[in-house]
């Protein structure tokens, strides 16, 4: 059975895990530049992907080596940006309306 190691609220790993790091940001730009466009398939469009490519901090992962082999990047050639999308719609922090990611009130 896998026992889990209990931290403490202070504990340093807790203090900016990637992927809140990464919805905050999501959020902030939506709050300062206004809604992100969606394609048809309802996936972010790829000005937001690229900003996102450029502004998170994934482990492992870095602009340059996703920009190696292709010019433009989809949502889903960012793994970690596709689960955060999906996240956000989840927990309902952000909601798709008329062709645009937008922030709901909470």
């Amino acid at each position: 059975m896998i026992e889990f190691r209990e931290l403490p609220d202070d504990h340093a790993d807790l203090e900016h895990p990637p992927l809140l790091r990464s919805a905050l940001l999501t959020l902030k730009y939506v709050k300062n530049n206004g809604p992100i466009g969606l394609t048809q398939t309802k996936a972010f469009k790829r000005v937001f992907v690229h900003w996102a490519v450029e502004n998170f901090e994934w482990p492992g992962v870095n602009a340059e080596e996703l920009f190696r082999y292709n010019k433009v990047l989809n949502e889903y050639e960012f793994p970690s940006l596709e689960v955060l999308h999906f996240l956000l719609t989840e927990l309902r922090l952000g909601r798709h309306y008329k062709g645009e990611f937008r922030i709901t009130a909470r």
